[in-house]
């Protein structure tokens, strides 16, 4: 396939507009709260990578740690062994193996295998993706984040594994969900960014624009099944991920993106 045409239907805006409509729909919140990534997505089906790399990110750590503890553990593993790079789009285990090699990873690549470590160790996830209108180039356009559940505060947690960063109130006590962010940013609210690693001090304008300053569209990506992305990215991997992502939405296996409304 010639190159000016791999680029085409790859990285062409009118192709993602297309498909941006046709996998997005309005939700309740109630069906926006109730959604976990880990009821399509069973530990059993998590490819065998994710387990050995699992080993290593708790080798020597404490085993009594909470959801939010734990969940931040994976993170921050993440983002000290991997240097991100050009987006993959690949199966996941092909994706991780690239990522710890250091062939890539852009936030969605972050995102996607953030949620499978997620699954195997039993912590309830989400996967997000937002929408941001600016001016400026590095912020206009798309970003992808996680939200894990806390059994111990009993809330979901907005949590940005590609920028280490977690979300709270004016008072740094309450970590928030991504629909308290959303009702926050609308009230005008006071959300502070803060860095998921311990004493350090949060320094991202490039964050900030995206999540305070830009109007954003957070929407909730669901209906990914995991096994079946990694069998057609794998089996029809001569083509653009794009044109394997528009067999699934033929043929009804696509993700959703999902944006929350409230009920008049």
């Amino acid at each position: 396939m010639g190159k000016t045409l791999n680029w085409y239907l790859r990285r062409h805006p009118l192709l993602y507009k297309i498909r941006y409509r046709l996998v997005s729909k309005k939700v309740s919140l109630d069906k926006i709260e109730n959604f976990c990534y880990n009821d399509l997505n069973l530990k059993t089906n998590i490819p065998p990578l994710f387990f050995e790399i699992n080993h290593l990110i708790f080798n020597g750590v404490g085993k009594d740690l909470s959801d939010f503890e734990k969940a931040k553990t994976i993170a921050i593993w993440l983002k000290k062994n991997i240097k991100g790079g050009p987006g993959l789009g690949k199966s996941s285990t092909r994706a991780l193996q690239k990522m710890i090699n250091g062939e890539g990873g852009v936030c969605s690549d972050f995102s996607q295998i953030y949620s499978n470590f997620c699954v195997i160790n039993d912590i309830k996830v989400k996967e997000w993706g937002m929408k941001s209108l600016s001016n400026e180039s590095s912020v206009s356009g798309g970003h992808s984040f996680n939200e894990v559940y806390s059994k111990e505060l009993q809330k979901w947690i907005m949590i940005d594994v590609a920028k280490s960063i977690l979300f709270y109130d004016a008072n740094k006590n309450n970590p928030l969900s991504t629909l308290e962010y959303i009702d926050f940013k609308k009230e005008e609210k006071e959300i502070n960014i803060v860095s998921i690693y311990e004493n350090d001090t949060f320094d991202n304008s490039n964050a900030k624009n995206i999540f305070l300053i830009s109007k954003s569209l957070p929407f909730l990506i669901t209906n990914y099944d995991n096994q079946t992305y990694d069998y057609f990215l794998d089996k029809l991997d001569f083509f653009p991920e794009s044109i394997v992502h528009g067999i699934l939405i033929f043929i009804g296996k696509s993700y959703t993106f999902e944006f929350p409304t409230k009920e008049n």
